[in-house]
């Protein structure tokens, strides 16, 4: 997925899950990402696929700062996840954030099916199944 930045286009690693909404299935970009524990997605998604965000582990979220007014509140519940190009169901463990935060995929529940390889200068990301 190539992003616009202020420095120029970036390219980001990228996969696409669908979740099962109220009458179908919608399809999210979420940002491979090897260095997050755990995936993450706004609090609005976890509404949408019919879970009670306030009944999840409570999380708070911080970035480089520790500052208290720099959190963000989060909720950890497993999600039903579907890789469309696979056809595969997957449960992951997934941190809502209240708040605007991006769709990333972390390596737990994920990484175990799969093994990742980042090619940045062709500038793709290829999956193999391990299981």
């Amino acid at each position: 997925m190539r992003q616009k930045t202020h420095t120029g286009t970036t390219h980001r690693p990228i996969v696409d899950l669908a979740f099962k909404e109220k009458k179908n299935y919608n399809l999210y970009s979420f940002i491979v990402d090897s260095g997050a524990d755990i995936s993450l997605a706004p609090r609005q998604l976890a509404e949408r696929i019919g879970l009670n965000w306030a009944r999840g582990s409570r999380i708070s979220l911080t970035g480089i700062s520790t500052r208290p007014e720099c959190s963000v509140e989060g909720r950890i519940q497993e999600a039903a996840a579907f890789v469309p190009d696979l056809a595969l169901n997957l449960s992951l463990p997934i941190c809502f954030a209240d708040g605007d935060a991006p769709y990333l995929i972390g390596r737990e529940g994920f990484f175990d099916w799969f093994n990742i390889t980042l090619e940045k200068k062709k500038r793709r990301t290829l999956f193999r199944l391990t299981h």
